[in-house]
Order: C-alpha cells, then structure tokens, then sequence
C-alpha cells in the first residue's frame, strides 16, 4: 500500500511539472523509488528548418504525397529525431526519422 500511495504521489508530481515544459518522462519503479529512465524535449519547429537528409527522406517515402500539419525536434537520451505529423484525406499518423534521415520507430 505505501509502495502504492509513494507511486502515485510522484506520478501526480511528475505530470504537473511537464504540463508545461513539453517534456514527457518515461518512469521505472524501483521497489519504493521511481526513478526517471528518459526524458523526451520536444520543440515544435517548421518543415523547412528540418535538416535536408530528414526532407530527402520524408519526400522519397511513401507518404511523401501526405500533407506535413506539424514537425517537432525531439531531443530523447542525448540524441535529435525529427518527428513529422502528418494527413492525407481521413487518414493521419506520426513518422519519426533520426538526424541522417533513417526512419525510426
């Protein structure tokens, strides 16, 4: 029970700090601790600040056709993917690509 009550009270804490900081932590739990395994940044920028590799990539794909609504610079454990949100018609998902253009998942 006071594994329990100590999880949520640091799961509470941790969702007000993010609300507004755009940072999305993946938690563990440790016997009585929560540790915080990852943190993910993430910076809404425009398509045209996307590196050329991530552009090639994302045009050559099959969805390249797909309309780009948003593009987020994700900063996970110290390394840059570029995160596209994208539609076409009723249909919509996220890609993912790493710094040099490879999709990742």
């Amino acid at each position: 029970m006071k594994r329990r009550i100590i999880a949520a009270a640091a799961l509470a804490t941790f969702s007000f700090a993010t609300i507004g900081a755009n940072a999305l932590p993946l938690m563990e739990s440790n016997n009585d601790k929560i540790e915080v395994v990852a943190k993910a940044d993430r910076e809404e920028i425009k398509y045209e600040e996307l590196p050329e590799d991530v552009k090639t990539a994302f045009e050559e794909s099959q969805y390249g056709e797909w309309d780009v609504s948003k593009v987020y610079k994700v900063d996970v454990d110290s390394q840059t993917q570029y995160e596209l949100t994208i539609t076409d018609g009723s249909q919509s998902g996220i890609l993912a690509f790493d710094e040099s253009g490879n999709m990742v998942q």
